[in-house]
Formats: structure tokens, sequence, C-alpha cells
């Protein structure tokens, strides 16, 4: 009983360090509809890009001043 505990802890401890969500929840992306899927992918994939827009511009600041 110990061993099975400590194994589910060492894997969801796993989940979280490599950010991977757990398996259930990578099984339910089948039944989202995919124009949602598409949505939810090109908010973060411009919410990437602005935090990246912002990182470039800090650095500037950073290395001209």
């Amino acid at each position: 009983m110990e061993k099975k505990t400590n194994e589910k802890i060492n894997k969801k401890i796993l989940q979280v360090v490599n950010l991977s969500p757990s398996e259930s929840w990578i099984e339910k992306i089948v039944d989202i509809h995919p124009m949602k899927q598409i949505t939810v992918a090109s908010i973060i994939q411009v919410s990437v890009f602005g935090l990246m827009l912002f990182a470039f511009w800090i650095n500037n600041k950073a290395l001209w001043n």
C-alpha cells in the first residue's frame, strides 16, 4: 500500500517538475471541439509572443542604459 502511494506521489512530482499535464487531461483533449483547440492554442501563442517581445524590450533597456 505504501509503495503504491509513493509511486503516485513520485509520478505527480515528476509531472509538476516537467510541467506536463496528467494523462486523463490529455485524453480529454480529443473530446474538445477543434475550433476551441485552435482558439486556445492561438491565445497561448500570442501570449508567448508578447512575453518574448517584452523580454526583448527589457533586455534592450538594460543594455543601452
